[in-house]
Order: structure tokens, then sequence, then C-alpha cells
């Protein structure tokens, strides 16, 4: 019997099950081929724009470099914190002031927010695989007790109850919970790999943004 054959061959409520966790299967993998992508691309332009931040000698210039590593969260963080720096810059340039410990905490809560930002678009749609991986042996569960319940109703109503009666409604119970597992495994392992990966990026950012409050602090920003 092909699986196409099997298929069609299922009660009502276990083709409403299957096509719930094909709808969700695909829809994770869908997520996992972006997530994929961002991650890649944000990991490769993050080197990059490391490499561009320690050989710069004027940030301005590098400001306007940034604006090219559009999936970098460092480049991101750098913009914001630049942006903010120029304004106080400004307003010292009037008073004729130097920068004090109050515009340091100033600059500091800019990057904080923007590494949180961040943050934030690289955990998009990761709830999705949380969730999918959560519910899915549900769903396949509650698909099996169903039919394990059909098939014992139909049970009762024969005669004798051999293997040969008993078979085709408990393989069409079972189904449901293999399908279950299939949804929810690759989900769960892609959803801590993409977690793992993000969090080595926040620490990245983390670091980052304490160097740029040393270079801020150390008055050898350079416009």
């Amino acid at each position: 019997m092909t699986l196409f054959n099997f298929i069609s061959q299922v009660s009502l409520m276990a083709e409403a099950v299957l096509a719930t966790l094909l709808f969700l299967s695909a829809l994770s993998w869908g997520i996992v081929l972006y997530k994929f992508y961002v991650v890649t691309k944000s990991t490769k332009e993050n080197k990059l724009f490391v490499k561009a931040f320690k050989r710069t000698d004027r940030f301005s210039k590098l400001y306007q470099e940034a604006g090219e590593y559009r999936k970098s969260n460092l480049a991101f963080i750098f913009r914001s914190g630049f942006e903010k720096v120029m304004s106080i810059k400004d307003r010292l340039m009037v008073t004729g002031g130097k920068t004090s410990d109050m515009d340091l905490e100033v600059i500091h809560r800019t990057l904080v927010q923007a590494s949180q930002e961040e943050q934030g678009r690289l955990e998009s749609y990761l709830p999705v695989l949380a969730t999918t991986a959560n519910i899915s042996p549900f769903v396949g569960l509650f698909g099996t007790v169903w039919g394990i319940i059909h098939a014992f109703r139909d049970i009762s109503h024969q005669a004798s109850a051999s293997i040969a009666s008993v078979a085709p409604g408990i393989a069409d119970a079972l189904v449901t919970t293999a399908a279950g597992l299939f949804t929810a495994i690759p989900a769960v392992i892609f959803y801590n790999y993409f977690l793992q990966k993000i969090r080595q990026m926040q620490a990245l950012s983390d670091t980052f943004i304490l160097e740029m409050l040393n270079v801020v602090a150390e008055e050898r920003w350079k416009d």
C-alpha cells in the first residue's frame, strides 16, 4: 500500500489532524530556512563590520559604511550610538562642557536599547518554532486517541476481534502520532540551534557596547 493510498483510507478526523500537522511542518521549515539566512548573513556581516571598526580612523566615515551592513546587529548598534554621541557633542560645543558621567549613561542606555531591538529582530518567528515543537505531539496524540476510540467501537460491533480486524484501525490511529513527532522533532532541534546562535551574537553585542563606551569615555571619538 502506497502512502497516498494509506492516507486516503484514514478517517476524516485523522485527515484533519494530518492536515494540521502538515501545515505546522511546512510553516516551521519555512521559518528554519529564513532564520538560516538571517543568522548566517548577520554573522558574516558582523565579522566584516568588526574589521572595519578596528581599522577606521574616522567614525563618520564608518557611520556611512555601516548602512551597507543591513543584517549586522553591531552596525545597527554603532549607528544608534554614533547618532547619540553626535547629538551630545553638538550640545557640548554650544555649552563648552565636556562629556560627563550622565552623558555616558545616556549613551549606554541608547546602545542597550539598540541591542535589545536587534535581539528582538533576531528572535522573530522563534516562538512559532517553539509552539510547533510543543503542540505537535499533542495534536498527533489527539488523533491517535480519537482513532483508537473508534477502532474499539468498531470492534465491539463485530462477532470476533481478530488481528486482521483490529490492525487497520490501530494503524489509522498511530499514524497521527508519528506525524506529530515528525513535525515536532525538527522544530525542537532548530529552535535550540537558533537560540544558541542568537545568544552568541548577543554576547558579541555586549562586548561591542563596552568597547564603544570605552572609546567615548577616553574621548577618542573622531567625527
